[in-house]
């Protein structure tokens, strides 16, 4: 039969989970966050960066001080669960290199880390493929904005339910870059529903960065001009196809 379990090194999260499951008389156990779990059939909480760092069997339910009450429902829903998912949450940690993490049933499934922002919408396309789930959710981080608009817009586009979460409160403690884990705090938290497309207009700056990763794309070959980074900034147009439009007007002239 399966069981509950509390597997993090967070005190104070560790404390405020036991005084929650005690008070709803639910039996658990508590596991040393550098054991593995004991059984396939173990429901575990612990910290985003805990699941990714030390990955184990069972079901890890990804939680923090703020969803300790969401993160319950999502435990009791796995422990009495049928075959069929139901849930699907996305979180997309935005930038050059997005991460994201998914959450089926409120239980963690996975992480990715992407090498490009092309690559957002046809890994998100695949996960929403893998079953026949009743809801959809993509929650985007509101860091790195050109690319979070980006994001934004194409999910719309696609007819998916889009929030926007604060990352002040995902990004505490982490290494910086761990694109990872930010995607799984992303996920696990709730942020504002985004009903409209965003306007994208690149900075100078961000115009620039384009331009460069352009030139360091093609080995120092090509530098796209400005307007075709814009096009980039805004989806238009991919980094690769950017560089091979480039190349084929060069050899034009």
């Amino acid at each position: 039969m399966a069981r509950l379990a509390i597997r993090t090194d967070d005190f104070r999260l560790s404390f405020k989970l036991i005084e929650k499951l005690r008070s709803k008389n639910l039996s658990f156990e508590v596991i040393d966050v550098k054991k593995s779990v004991p059984s396939e059939k173990v429901v575990w909480f612990s910290t985003p960066s805990e699941i990714v760092n030390h990955p184990t069997l069972g079901t890890p339910i990804p939680v923090g001080i703020d969803s300790i009450d969401d993160a319950i429902l999502s435990a009791l829903f796995q422990l009495k669960r049928t075959s069929t998912p139901v849930s699907l949450v996305i979180g997309v940690d935005p930038g050059p290199y997005p991460g994201v993490a998914w959450m089926v049933d409120g239980a963690f499934n996975g992480v990715m880390e992407l090498t490009s922002v092309d690559e957002v919408i046809p890994k998100l396309e695949k996960l929403i493929d893998i079953a026949n789930f009743d809801s959809v959710l993509i929650r985007i981080g509101d860091g790195a904005p050109l690319i979070r608009d980006r994001i934004i817009n194409d999910c719309i586009a696609e007819n998916w339910v889009v929030e926007q979460v604060n990352e002040t409160k995902t990004s505490i403690g982490l290494i910086r870059n761990n694109h990872s884990i930010s995607a799984l705090r992303i996920a696990a938290n709730s942020g504002s529903k985004v009903w409209q497309t965003r306007d994208v207009n690149p900075s100078d700056g961000e115009i620039k960065y384009i331009q460069t990763e352009s030139r360091k794309r093609s080995n120092g070959e090509i530098t796209i001009s400005k307007t075709t980074a814009i096009s980039v900034a805004k989806g238009e147009l991919s980094m690769e196809d950017a560089i091979a439009k480039n190349r084929h007007h060069s050899s034009e002239e």
